[in-house]
Protein backbone atom coordinates (compact mmCIF):
# COMPACT_ATOMS: atom_id res chain seq x y z
CA UNK A 1 0.00 0.00 0.00
CA UNK A 2 1.19 3.48 -0.88
CA UNK A 3 0.11 5.65 2.06
CA UNK A 4 -1.08 9.08 1.00
CA UNK A 5 -4.00 9.97 3.28
CA UNK A 6 -3.45 9.97 7.05
CA UNK A 7 -5.82 10.66 9.93
CA UNK A 8 -4.62 11.75 13.36
CA UNK A 9 -6.99 11.31 16.30
CA UNK A 10 -5.71 13.26 19.31
CA UNK A 11 -3.98 16.59 18.71
CA UNK A 12 -2.41 17.18 22.10
CA UNK A 13 1.22 17.54 23.18
CA UNK A 14 2.36 14.72 20.88
CA UNK A 15 -0.38 14.68 18.25
CA UNK A 16 0.12 18.32 17.27
CA UNK A 17 3.85 18.13 16.43
CA UNK A 18 3.33 14.76 14.71
CA UNK A 19 0.59 16.24 12.53
CA UNK A 20 2.78 19.23 11.73
CA UNK A 21 5.64 16.98 10.64
CA UNK A 22 3.32 14.85 8.49
CA UNK A 23 2.01 17.95 6.74
CA UNK A 24 5.56 19.17 6.12
CA UNK A 25 6.38 15.76 4.66
CA UNK A 26 3.62 16.26 2.09
CA UNK A 27 0.91 13.93 3.37
CA UNK A 28 -2.80 14.73 3.21
CA UNK A 29 -3.78 14.84 6.90
CA UNK A 30 -7.19 14.94 8.55
CA UNK A 31 -7.28 15.56 12.29
CA UNK A 32 -9.70 15.29 15.18
CA UNK A 33 -9.59 16.29 18.84
CA UNK A 34 -12.27 16.87 21.43
CA UNK A 35 -10.74 20.32 22.04
CA UNK A 36 -11.78 22.57 19.16
CA UNK A 37 -8.83 24.96 19.51
CA UNK A 38 -6.42 22.09 18.88
CA UNK A 39 -8.07 21.57 15.50
CA UNK A 40 -8.27 25.25 14.59
CA UNK A 41 -4.58 25.73 15.41
CA UNK A 42 -3.55 23.17 12.79
CA UNK A 43 -6.04 24.04 10.05
CA UNK A 44 -3.93 26.97 8.76
CA UNK A 45 -1.07 24.53 8.16
CA UNK A 46 -3.22 22.50 5.79
CA UNK A 47 -4.78 19.91 8.09
CA UNK A 48 -8.37 19.02 7.22
CA UNK A 49 -10.62 19.22 10.30
CA UNK A 50 -12.93 16.35 11.24
CA UNK A 51 -15.93 16.36 13.57
CA UNK A 52 -15.41 12.84 14.89
CA UNK A 53 -12.92 9.95 14.83
CA UNK A 54 -15.25 8.27 12.30
CA UNK A 55 -15.07 11.23 9.94
CA UNK A 56 -11.29 11.48 10.35
CA UNK A 57 -10.87 7.79 9.52
CA UNK A 58 -13.07 7.83 6.42
CA UNK A 59 -10.92 7.29 3.28
CA UNK A 60 -7.70 7.34 5.33
CA UNK A 61 -5.00 4.81 4.47
CA UNK A 62 -3.46 5.15 7.90
CA UNK A 63 -4.97 6.28 11.22
CA UNK A 64 -2.71 7.44 14.06
CA UNK A 65 -4.07 7.50 17.61
CA UNK A 66 -2.30 9.85 20.02
CA UNK A 67 -4.42 9.65 23.16
CA UNK A 68 -3.80 9.89 26.93
CA UNK A 69 -5.01 6.48 28.15
CA UNK A 70 -6.44 3.15 27.09
CA UNK A 71 -10.07 3.90 27.97
CA UNK A 72 -9.98 6.92 25.66
CA UNK A 73 -8.34 4.81 22.95
CA UNK A 74 -11.17 2.28 23.24
CA UNK A 75 -13.82 5.01 23.08
CA UNK A 76 -12.19 6.66 20.05
CA UNK A 77 -12.06 3.32 18.23
CA UNK A 78 -15.15 1.41 19.34
CA UNK A 79 -17.49 4.15 20.59
CA UNK A 80 -20.22 6.01 18.76
CA UNK A 81 -18.78 7.84 15.75
CA UNK A 82 -15.54 5.96 16.42
CA UNK A 83 -12.74 5.02 14.07
CA UNK A 84 -14.14 1.53 13.51
CA UNK A 85 -17.30 3.01 11.98
CA UNK A 86 -15.35 5.00 9.40
CA UNK A 87 -12.27 3.00 8.50
CA UNK A 88 -12.24 1.00 5.27
CA UNK A 89 -11.20 -2.64 4.96
CA UNK A 90 -7.46 -2.87 4.48
CA UNK A 91 -6.89 0.25 6.55
CA UNK A 92 -4.18 0.46 9.20
CA UNK A 93 -4.54 1.83 12.72
CA UNK A 94 -1.44 2.55 14.78
CA UNK A 95 -1.76 3.36 18.46
CA UNK A 96 1.00 5.78 19.48
CA UNK A 97 -0.21 5.84 23.08
CA UNK A 98 1.28 4.06 26.09
CA UNK A 99 -1.23 1.23 26.25
CA UNK A 100 -1.50 -2.01 28.27
CA UNK A 101 0.07 -4.89 26.28
CA UNK A 102 -2.64 -7.52 26.79
CA UNK A 103 -5.46 -5.14 25.89
CA UNK A 104 -3.79 -3.79 22.76
CA UNK A 105 -3.07 -7.34 21.55
CA UNK A 106 -6.74 -8.19 22.07
CA UNK A 107 -7.76 -5.10 20.09
CA UNK A 108 -5.58 -6.31 17.22
CA UNK A 109 -7.54 -9.58 17.11
CA UNK A 110 -10.87 -7.76 17.08
CA UNK A 111 -9.79 -5.41 14.31
CA UNK A 112 -8.32 -8.26 12.23
CA UNK A 113 -11.78 -9.86 12.04
CA UNK A 114 -12.95 -6.67 10.29
CA UNK A 115 -10.07 -6.70 7.81
CA UNK A 116 -8.19 -3.93 9.62
CA UNK A 117 -4.56 -4.05 10.71
CA UNK A 118 -3.75 -2.80 14.21
CA UNK A 119 -0.24 -1.94 15.38
CA UNK A 120 0.94 -0.80 18.80
CA UNK A 121 3.55 1.85 18.00
CA UNK A 122 4.41 3.78 21.18
CA UNK A 123 6.97 6.58 21.11
CA UNK A 124 10.14 7.17 23.07
CA UNK A 125 10.49 10.95 23.28
CA UNK A 126 8.90 14.03 24.85
CA UNK A 127 6.73 16.63 23.13
CA UNK A 128 9.80 18.85 22.77
CA UNK A 129 11.61 16.02 20.99
CA UNK A 130 8.52 15.39 18.84
CA UNK A 131 8.61 18.97 17.58
CA UNK A 132 12.07 18.36 16.11
CA UNK A 133 11.40 14.82 14.92
CA UNK A 134 13.69 13.38 17.59
CA UNK A 135 11.45 10.39 18.31
CA UNK A 136 11.97 6.63 18.36
CA UNK A 137 9.00 4.54 17.22
CA UNK A 138 8.74 0.93 18.42
CA UNK A 139 6.24 -1.23 16.57
CA UNK A 140 4.34 -4.40 17.44
CA UNK A 141 2.23 -6.32 14.93
CA UNK A 142 2.57 -7.94 11.52
CA UNK A 143 5.99 -7.53 9.94
CA UNK A 144 4.37 -6.83 6.56
CA UNK A 145 2.34 -3.96 8.03
CA UNK A 146 5.47 -2.61 9.72
CA UNK A 147 7.19 -2.50 6.34
CA UNK A 148 4.26 -0.43 5.04
CA UNK A 149 4.21 2.15 7.84
CA UNK A 150 7.97 2.44 8.39
CA UNK A 151 8.58 4.90 5.51
CA UNK A 152 5.97 7.25 7.00
CA UNK A 153 7.38 7.07 10.52
CA UNK A 154 10.95 7.45 9.27
CA UNK A 155 10.01 10.84 7.85
CA UNK A 156 8.85 12.20 11.20
CA UNK A 157 11.16 10.41 13.66
CA UNK A 158 14.82 9.49 13.99
CA UNK A 159 14.39 5.72 14.30
CA UNK A 160 11.69 3.09 13.72
CA UNK A 161 12.18 -0.37 15.25
CA UNK A 162 10.22 -3.60 14.74
CA UNK A 163 9.79 -5.21 18.17
CA UNK A 164 7.62 -8.24 17.43
CA UNK A 165 4.01 -9.37 17.69
CA UNK A 166 1.10 -7.20 18.83
CA UNK A 167 1.63 -6.14 22.44
CA UNK A 168 5.43 -6.47 22.37
CA UNK A 169 6.02 -2.80 21.55
CA UNK A 170 3.52 -1.77 24.23
CA UNK A 171 5.50 -3.87 26.72
CA UNK A 172 8.81 -2.37 25.61
CA UNK A 173 7.36 1.11 26.10
CA UNK A 174 6.60 0.24 29.72
CA UNK A 175 10.22 -0.82 30.17
CA UNK A 176 11.42 2.43 28.58
CA UNK A 177 9.13 4.54 30.74
CA UNK A 178 10.08 2.74 33.93
CA UNK A 179 13.74 3.51 33.28
CA UNK A 180 12.82 7.10 32.36
CA UNK A 181 10.92 7.69 35.60
CA UNK A 182 13.73 6.27 37.72
CA UNK A 183 16.11 8.47 35.73
CA UNK A 184 13.88 11.40 36.72
CA UNK A 185 14.10 10.38 40.37
CA UNK A 186 17.90 10.10 40.22
CA UNK A 187 18.24 13.49 38.52
CA UNK A 188 15.88 15.14 41.02
CA UNK A 189 17.69 13.73 44.04
CA UNK A 190 21.09 14.75 42.68
CA UNK A 191 19.94 18.24 41.71
CA UNK A 192 18.32 18.85 45.10
CA UNK A 193 21.46 17.67 46.88
CA UNK A 194 23.55 20.11 44.86
CA UNK A 195 21.14 23.01 45.35
CA UNK A 196 20.99 22.41 49.10
CA UNK A 197 24.81 22.44 49.21
CA UNK A 198 24.84 25.81 47.44
CA UNK A 199 26.37 24.68 44.16
CA UNK A 200 25.97 26.93 41.12
CA UNK A 201 23.10 25.38 39.08
CA UNK A 202 24.68 26.38 35.76
CA UNK A 203 27.99 24.78 36.66
CA UNK A 204 26.21 21.69 37.99
CA UNK A 205 24.22 21.31 34.77
CA UNK A 206 27.31 21.83 32.60
CA UNK A 207 29.28 19.10 34.36
CA UNK A 208 26.41 16.59 34.65
CA UNK A 209 25.23 17.01 31.06
CA UNK A 210 28.80 16.61 29.79
CA UNK A 211 29.77 13.55 31.82
CA UNK A 212 28.86 9.97 32.67
CA UNK A 213 25.62 10.91 34.45
CA UNK A 214 24.15 12.65 31.42
CA UNK A 215 20.91 11.49 29.76
CA UNK A 216 18.33 12.69 27.25
CA UNK A 217 16.14 13.64 30.21
CA UNK A 218 18.80 15.91 31.68
CA UNK A 219 19.61 17.39 28.28
CA UNK A 220 15.94 18.13 27.55
CA UNK A 221 14.69 19.17 30.99
CA UNK A 222 17.66 19.67 33.30
CA UNK A 223 17.93 23.45 32.94
CA UNK A 224 14.20 23.91 33.52
CA UNK A 225 14.27 21.63 36.57
CA UNK A 226 17.17 23.54 38.12
CA UNK A 227 15.36 26.83 37.46
CA UNK A 228 12.11 25.55 38.99
CA UNK A 229 10.25 25.62 35.67
CA UNK A 230 7.86 22.74 35.05
CA UNK A 231 5.96 23.59 31.87
CA UNK A 232 4.65 20.27 30.54
CA UNK A 233 6.79 18.27 28.13
CA UNK A 234 5.42 15.06 29.62
CA UNK A 235 2.51 15.75 31.97
CA UNK A 236 2.39 14.47 35.54
CA UNK A 237 -1.08 13.00 34.90
CA UNK A 238 0.40 10.83 32.14
CA UNK A 239 3.27 9.70 34.38
CA UNK A 240 0.79 8.66 37.09
CA UNK A 241 -1.17 6.65 34.53
CA UNK A 242 1.94 5.09 32.99
CA UNK A 243 3.47 4.07 36.31
CA UNK A 244 0.19 2.43 37.27
CA UNK A 245 0.21 0.38 34.04
CA UNK A 246 3.89 -0.50 34.56
CA UNK A 247 3.34 -1.79 38.09
CA UNK A 248 0.16 -3.65 37.14
CA UNK A 249 2.04 -5.52 34.40
CA UNK A 250 4.97 -6.20 36.70
CA UNK A 251 2.55 -7.74 39.19
CA UNK A 252 1.05 -9.95 36.47
CA UNK A 253 4.55 -11.11 35.50
CA UNK A 254 5.68 -11.66 39.09
CA UNK A 255 8.41 -9.02 38.82
CA UNK A 256 9.41 -6.80 41.74
CA UNK A 257 9.92 -3.10 40.97
CA UNK A 258 10.56 -1.63 44.45
CA UNK A 259 12.10 1.64 43.30
CA UNK A 260 9.26 2.16 40.82
CA UNK A 261 6.74 1.58 43.59
CA UNK A 262 8.41 4.19 45.78
CA UNK A 263 8.57 6.78 43.00
CA UNK A 264 4.89 6.17 42.29
CA UNK A 265 4.13 7.50 45.77
CA UNK A 266 5.88 10.77 44.95
CA UNK A 267 3.87 11.00 41.72
CA UNK A 268 0.63 10.44 43.64
CA UNK A 269 1.62 13.09 46.19
CA UNK A 270 2.30 15.59 43.40
CA UNK A 271 -1.12 14.81 41.92
CA UNK A 272 -2.79 15.35 45.30
CA UNK A 273 -1.20 18.82 45.36
CA UNK A 274 -2.97 19.70 42.11
CA UNK A 275 0.04 19.54 39.79
CA UNK A 276 -1.49 17.21 37.17
CA UNK A 277 -1.02 19.65 34.29
CA UNK A 278 2.66 20.33 35.00
CA UNK A 279 5.65 18.34 33.81
CA UNK A 280 6.22 15.03 35.62
CA UNK A 281 9.52 16.40 36.95
CA UNK A 282 7.44 18.74 39.15
CA UNK A 283 8.00 16.01 41.77
CA UNK A 284 11.23 17.93 42.38
CA UNK A 285 9.19 20.49 44.34
CA UNK A 286 8.37 17.82 46.93
CA UNK A 287 12.03 16.89 47.33
CA UNK A 288 12.93 20.57 47.74
CA UNK A 289 10.27 21.08 50.38
CA UNK A 290 11.55 18.05 52.28
CA UNK A 291 15.06 19.47 52.05
CA UNK A 292 13.95 22.88 53.33
CA UNK A 293 14.66 24.62 50.01
CA UNK A 294 12.35 27.54 49.27
CA UNK A 295 11.70 29.04 45.85
CA UNK A 296 9.41 31.91 44.90
CA UNK A 297 6.01 30.53 43.99
CA UNK A 298 6.60 27.12 45.62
Amino acid sequence: MNIKKIAVVGLGLMGTPITTLLLKAGYSVTGYDIVEKQISALAPLGMKPAKSPKEAATDADLILLSLPNWSIVQEAVEGKEGVREGIKRGGIVIDLSTSPPVETAAMAEVMAKRGIDWMDVPISGSSAQARTGNMVFMAGGKRSVFDTIKPVLDQIGKKTVYVGKNGDAAMLKLVVNHILYLNQAAAIEGFVLGIKAGLDPDVMFDVISSGAASSDLIAARGKDMLAGRFEPKGQLSVAVKDMGVILDNAKQLGVMLPMGGLYQQFLHKARSLGWDGQDATVVMKIYEQLAGISRDGV
